[in-house]
């Protein structure tokens, strides 16, 4: 029997070796001693001789949710010893963890799977539209809008709005990562001269319009820009970042990721030299249902929607929740009655909330099945299709 408990300072190697043989890299250097609030993330399924089975990482986020900040967990360095293989200790971890992070506040959980299948078991749902987009720098257009101004920006000066830029990007964005300082830190470490890391703003009518930041790789002599992030307050910010791009002789590819219903095909003459490839897409649950029906934005219509809610690892979850509007605010609480309007498993509740797609379609997908036909409007426009944006890997 497997015993759930948070990582301590001796298991951390244990936890490191496990990660070199289940993302295939080798690192023999001791890992470094972690305080208490580090380990705690660090969740582990032990055999009673205290042999390390199976092992996440469970990271603490703040989001934007439709304009809101709530509280998402981020499961990442998922691993088990291939000598464990069959005993289902990712699902003790998760049917242990899930509950507990329902009680701990979190609203919302996301991750980066390996098979979108296998997280399906335990309540998530592909809800993230990226991609990568990759083109030659001279099929970029030529009049593109270009900025006033552009400034470098280093590592060790004031981020001359970078920061500004990023807040203002995300305010309509679903379940983008609020950075802390360490994650700026982090992003803009390098210098072109020592790592070929770039950062630039582009300044416009005396603000800050956009910002990039990218490194450069070369290989074979051909020089490919990867950009980590870059983000815009207007079309001129979005335009003048290419348009720089465009004069930097440089590079001769430039490499990104797009989310959502960005489309850099508009930016070069021929739409078809932008290449495509796909990449891993995000995955989110909702941990705690009540209150994520509760942060959606109130429709103008004035309606009331009762929506049943099967979840198999958060019995929280489980239930009938009525949500009503008046035109302007939006309220949910939990119904005693057994009827509906609209029912969907945990999954299928993700991909309403976070609007992967417009209602009818998820309708029609399976993604919900609409009992009361009446109520249908209604509840198209609460569960909108939205720009998801999570953009920070767990």
């Amino acid at each position: 029997m497997s015993i759930i408990r948070p990582m301590r300072n001796d298991d951390l190697l244990d936890y490191k070796r496990l990660c070199s043989i289940c993302y295939t890299y080798t690192d023999t250097a001791q890992p470094e001693t972690l305080p208490e609030e580090l380990l705690r993330i660090r969740m582990g399924a032990f055999d009673e001789s205290g042999r390390l089975l199976s092992a996440m990482m469970q990271i603490p986020y703040e989001v934007r949710f439709a304009g809101e900040t709530v509280r998402l967990v981020g499961i990442g360095g998922v691993v088990t010893d291939p000598t464990a293989r069959g005993q289902r200790c990712v699902r003790k971890l998760f049917e242990e963890g899930l509950p507990r992070l329902h009680r701990e506040g979190y609203v919302f959980s996301a991750l980066y799977p390996f098979s979108h299948q296998f997280y399906r078991k335990f309540g998530f749902e592909w809800a993230e539209f990226r991609r990568e987009a990759e083109l030659p720098r001279t099929s970029l257009r030529t009049d593109l809008q270009q900025a006033e101004e552009i400034i470098r920006v280093l590592p060790d000066e004031e981020d001359m709005g970078m920061r500004d830029v990023y807040e203002a990007y995300i305010t309509d964005k679903y379940l983008s990562v609020i950075r802390t300082e360490q994650m700026w830190q982090d992003l803009r470490k390098g210098t072109p001269w020592e790592s070929l890391k770039h950062a630039y703003v582009l300044k416009a009518d005396g603000r800050t319009v956009g910002y990039w930041i990218g490194m450069i790789h070369k290989e074979n002599g051909h020089r490919t820009l990867h950009i980590k992030d870059m983000a815009w307050t207007c079309r001129r910010g979005l335009e003048g970042i290419f348009s720089m791009l465009c004069g930097m002789n440089e590079i001769d590819t430039v490499h990104m990721r797009t989310y959502g219903d960005f489309d850099p095909r508009m930016l070069v003459k021929e739409p078809s030299d932008v290449s495509w490839k796909g990449c891993c897409e995000g995955m989110v649950r909702v941990v705690n249902v009540e209150r994520a029906l509760a942060l959606i934005p109130a429709p103008p219509l004035p309606g009331m929607l009762t929506v049943s809610v099967t979840d198999e690892q958060i019995p929280d979850n489980n239930g009938y929740f009525a949500v009503n509007c008046d035109g302007y605010s939006l309220s949910v609480e939990r119904s005693q009655r057994t009827d509906y309007d609209l029912s969907c498993d945990i999954q299928g509740l993700a991909a309403l909330v976070a609007g992967r797609q417009s209602f009818d379609t998820a309708v029609s997908d399976g993604v919900a099945k609409m009992t009361n036909e009446r109520r249908r409007r209604f509840a198209a426009m609460l569960f909108g299709k939205h720009d998801l944006h999570m953009n920070h890997d767990f």
